[in-house]
């Protein structure tokens, strides 16, 4: 009730101006005039339509008009009658969404004065004084109308780019804690898995190589842990803090090699090029990309050797994972894995690609360039 007490009030105002305003031009005017209750009915009725502008505005308008039109057919004088239009035609046009209802608008209005322009004229001659105030004080209204609609149009177009960009970053947001999680887990869980059946094939047999495997599992679930709590703790606390997590690094790739020669796959690292400054955001896509391309190697490719290769270029950072296996399935296009390699490289505005190598084996290739990821 209380959000609708403004409108309410305005209703009021305006249907008792143009009553009073009735009223006070009957008993101004000097000729014989039909009974007063005629005019001070159809200044109600005028009134008495306003709470309906919202609903049907165009209707109400036109109501308006026909009891302007009446009013004048009986003889009454003045245009005291007219004072809901300025009211209707504000509604009319402020709350359209269309272009076409200020002409609308424009038409419905400016029919008032015109009306004053019809027979039966009154003794004294017509009041074009009268005839212009309210014709410019109609254009005021309407121009005034124009402009509430207008901004009202700005304020939802600008009300939508913000929702479709606060959608967009909600969107972004998961698919990075997809990829985050997806990297870190898949590894890890790999290089638990290999070495699970390792020591459990040398159980009874190596007890040595058990330990070893045992050991290796603990290890890795302990790196797993802290790694996930790192990435959580940044994709928790990246709205609250300027000063980000604690993110791997391309000088750590030497800790993923082990790993991968831990699980039994004979993995070189080799550096080429001159080390340049690397952007934060290009090392992690470096590390993620290597980890992912090796947890591939340990799962899918049936390798014993494998190379990561890092090419260090003025403007650009060369990733590169061979190995002498058969590759993932179908080349893993489709795979969470080669999607999220794919995403990394082409944040940074990179390339990659991903495939059989020309000899023999599979190759994954990352070109990133050393810029600020997008």
């Amino acid at each position: 009730m209380r959000r609708h007490l403004p409108d309410i009030s305005v209703v009021l105002v305006v249907a008792a101006v143009g009553l009073i305003g009735v009223v006070v031009e009957c008993r101004d005017s000097s000729r014989s005039l039909p009974p007063l209750a005629g005019a001070v009915a159809l200044a109600a009725v005028g009134g008495a339509l306003l709470p309906l502008r919202k609903r049907w505005p165009l209707w109400v308008a036109l109501g308006v008009l026909a009891v302007c039109l009446t009013y004048h057919l009986l003889g009454y004088p003045g245009l005291a009658v007219a004072a809901p239009m300025y009211l209707v035609c504000y509604t009319l046009v402020g709350n359209s969404r269309s272009h076409r209802a200020l002409g609308v608008g424009v038409a419905v209005a400016f029919a008032v004065p015109l009306i004053s322009l019809l027979p039966p004229h009154p003794p004294d001659g017509v009041n074009f004084a009268a005839i212009s105030g309210v014709t410019i004080s109609l254009a005021a209204m309407l121009t005034a109308a124009d402009a509430k609609r207008a901004w009202s149009l700005a304020s939802e177009e600008k009300l939508r780019r913000i929702t479709q960009e606060s959608d967009r970053r909600v969107v972004a947001e998961r698919l990075t804690i997809a990829r985050e999680l997806h990297d870190v887990l898949a590894h890890t869980i790999t290089l638990i898995s290999v070495q699970a059946a390792a020591g459990l094939d040398a159980m009874d047999t190596r007890p040595a190589q058990t330990r070893s495997a045992l050991t290796n599992i603990r290890v890795a679930a302990k790196d797993a842990m802290a790694e996930l709590r790192s990435t959580l703790r940044v994709l928790r606390d990246s709205a609250t803090t300027d000063q980000p997590a604690p993110q791997p690094r391309l000088d750590q790739v030497a800790q993923l090699v082990d790993q991968a020669t831990g699980a039994g796959i004979q993995v070189s690292l080799v550096d080429e090029g001159d080390p340049v400054d690397i952007p934060i955001g290009v090392e992690l896509a470096a590390y993620r990309i290597v980890q992912e391309a090796l947890t591939n190697v340990i799962r899918h490719a049936n390798a014993t050797q494998a190379t990561v290769r890092l090419r260090y270029y003025p403007d650009s950072l060369l990733v590169e994972v061979t190995d002498n296996g058969q590759g993932p399935p179908d080349g893993g296009a489709d795979g969470h894995g080669m999607i999220g390699m794919r995403e990394r490289a082409r944040a940074t505005g990179g390339t990659f690609e991903a495939g059989p190598a020309p000899d023999h084996g599979f190759v994954v290739r990352a070109n990133l360039t050393l810029g600020e990821p997008r």
